[in-house]
């Protein structure tokens, strides 16, 4: 088979596939590009919810537990089954979710019953608001990135077969780009932007251009977008890392409290609260759920870092005399699951910083453009052939007409 041949059937491929799934890519791709500095834009916008006001320098915190049974209260419940998160930032206020699936439904909305977040001043203990985690911007950006708002079974399968599509395309995209010669000529044409030429030749630029320069961080954003759904994406990045192409071993140990209730002291949590931000008075920080059952212990998840939660890890404690019992450390993971633990944060640019967000951003923007410029492209010329047939018709219709004859 000739190049030439080879080269026409990856450009149909692209140009169809790329039609088909033009939309969804869209779409996963500005909800993405808006995802990225959520956490920045949502601390601007809930400022007075997020944060406490005037808190007084060595100013001392309630007891976790009042705190904690004060933001149960506040979200109807009896327990808080995802605990109650403690900062570092003495002027951060604690916070609390809560979340409740649905009955089986099709869409987004019907599939969760409560998706709720209680932020409590710890130091009076007043409700300082309960944002609706449901109907906030951000998770309906991410339920749309998710699922385009469909209930998980039914639209993460359209998703994550339009992200393989779209890393054929941008593959098959990298073949069609390469130039034919590599002179002086050739380069200018694959690597810049002619934009004092006509806008077809700009949007063509847009397309080529602008697709090779994000080629491999494209590449990556949606790679690990498959994570969630395929075990092959897993066992990849295992691989990367250790050279074994498998699943690791499940990621936490059931523990259980060894003492029994006689023996419990006084403020079993409290106690935990202490020890942990004690060991890690470095964190961002930390997370405290209290167990279910009379055997389950209690769990301290710290956050070290304000920005990723790849190096977060698990101590569990002693529901009734707050002892350590194990703690599970990033340090001990081996360098697959340390890049499984990053998949997230790799995902949405935050492994880099700003710098990285920065860079997902106007990846994310190039991404939702190209099946714009390239339907452009494709539309321009579709528009073309047909003015061509047409006028060509007109012209054989011309020529089948006879000449009026003019009597003598």
């Amino acid at each position: 088979m000739s190049s030439f041949k080879f080269k026409d059937i990856v450009l149909f491929l692209h140009r169809w596939l790329g039609i088909i799934t033009g939309l969804v890519v869209v779409i996963l791709s500005l909800t993405g590009c808006l995802f990225v500095f959520h956490q920045e834009i949502s601390n601007l916008v809930r400022h007075d919810t997020f944060y406490a006001d005037e808190v007084q320098e060595q100013q001392a915190p309630l007891p976790i537990t009042e705190l904690q049974d004060k933001a149960a209260n506040a979200l109807n419940t009896n327990r808080l089954p995802y605990g109650l998160t403690t900062y570092k930032n003495p002027e951060r206020n604690w916070s609390a979710m809560l979340y409740k699936g649905g009955q089986q439904s099709w869409t987004y909305f019907g599939s969760m019953e409560i998706y709720k977040t209680a932020y409590i001043n710890p130091y009076s203990g007043e409700i300082e608001g309960i944002v609706n985690e449901k109907h906030d911007f951000f998770q309906i950006m991410k339920g749309i990135h998710w699922s385009l708002l469909l209930a998980t079974p039914i639209g993460q399968p359209i998703v994550v077969w339009s992200t393989v599509i779209f890393l054929f395309l941008m593959i098959s995209g990298m073949i069609l780009w390469w130039p034919k010669k590599w002179n002086r000529a050739g380069k200018q044409k694959s690597f810049k932007i002619k934009w004092g030429s006509t806008w077809r030749r700009v949007n063509y630029d847009l397309h080529n251009v602008l697709g090779f320069y994000f080629l491999t961080i494209s590449i990556i954003i949606a790679f690990t977008g498959l994570y969630w759904y395929f075990p092959f994406a897993k066992k990849s990045l295992h691989f990367l890392g250790t050279g074994e192409y498998k699943l690791p071993p499940e990621e936490h140990q059931q523990h259980v409290s060894t003492t029994s209730p006689e023996d419990r002291t006084d403020s079993p949590l409290q106690i935990t609260y202490r020890k942990a931000w004690n060991q890690h008075p470095e964190a961002n920080r930390i997370t405290f759920v209290t167990p279910a059952d009379s055997n389950g212990t209690i769990t301290a998840t710290v956050y070290p870092d304000g920005q990723t939660y790849y190096e977060h890890f698990h101590m569990n404690y002693d529901q009734y005399t707050g002892e350590l019992i194990a703690e599970e450390n990033y340090e001990s993971k081996n360098a697959g699951e340390k890049l499984l633990a990053m998949n997230y944060d790799i995902h949405v640019g935050a492994i880099g910083g700003l710098p990285g967000k920065i860079i997902a951003f106007l990846a994310s923007l190039v991404c939702a453009s190209l099946p714009i410029t390239g339907f452009i492209i494709w539309w321009d010329r579709k528009k073309r052939e047909w003015k061509r047939e047409k006028r060509l018709a007109e012209r054989r219709k011309k020529a089948d007409t006879p000449t009026e004859r003019i009597p003598a």
